[in-house]
């Protein structure tokens, strides 16, 4: 049985109402924190693509193991779920991605500022709603490798108590040679939660007349409230 977000309904219209940053961070909470794969995982006639497979089976089942230890310290859960996601997730490749064009016009001193922003902001949105998972159970769908570096993982997360719709997921794990695989972005009901951000990130830089400061500004306003 597969275990996340408790109280999870408010998700979609959560979406609607807040920064993408924000919408994207509690996706991959609600990804993230399951229990256990609900079927039996396919042989793959590639290994990256089998590699993909087992890397968000592990990263399902290690979430679960860390949310059935978690003692509600609020220090000690940010340690842990800080260790998983950097473990699981490709956050130097979700860092350049989100920023579009602009990354290769931000100055060195703005790229480091911004990659620990959105670091934060993704784990610290994370840790905050850590302890509201409960309900859905996951079965994998497919696993359809995408050239010889990125993997498309799908499957489904069915509500247990029969009140909220399924949800379908899928993660695009990277596969680089002599690197272990990451994931690198997750669609909920085939929206990219990666695309959307990038397009908003490159709204507002847009509209601070090409700024890269104007983000990192944004975004940390957005951690202070």
């Amino acid at each position: 049985m597969i275990k996340i977000m408790n109280k999870i309904s408010g998700l979609f219209s959560l979406f609607k109402c807040h920064l993408i940053i924000a919408r994207a961070s509690l996706a991959i909470a609600v990804l993230m924190l399951a229990a256990t794969i609900g079927m039996m995982q396919p042989v793959m006639a590639h290994d990256h693509t089998r590699a993909a497979t087992d890397h968000i089976a592990t990263m399902i089942h290690s979430a679960n193991s860390l949310l059935q230890a978690d003692s509600g310290d609020l220090e000690t859960r940010t340690t842990e779920v800080t260790r998983l996601m950097d473990r699981y997730f490709d956050f130097p490749s979700i860092t350049r991605f989100s920023a579009g064009q602009y990354w290769r016009s931000a100055t060195d001193e703005q790229k480091r500022e911004y990659e620990a922003v959105i670091r934060e902001v993704i784990i610290g949105t994370v840790v905050r709603n850590f302890d509201k998972l409960s309900g859905f159970e996951y079965s994998h769908g497919s696993s359809l490798a995408k050239g010889e570096k990125l993997v498309l993982v799908s499957g489904k997360f069915t509500d247990m108590t029969g009140t909220r719709p399924l949800v379908s997921v899928n993660w695009r794990v990277t596969t680089l040679p002599n690197k272990p695989p990451k994931v690198l972005d997750i669609e909920i009901e085939n929206i990219s939660m990666l695309v959307t951000q990038k397009q908003e990130n490159i709204a507002v830089i847009r509209k601070n007349k090409g700024d890269f400061g104007s983000l990192i500004k944004a975004m940390q306003e957005k951690m202070a409230k």
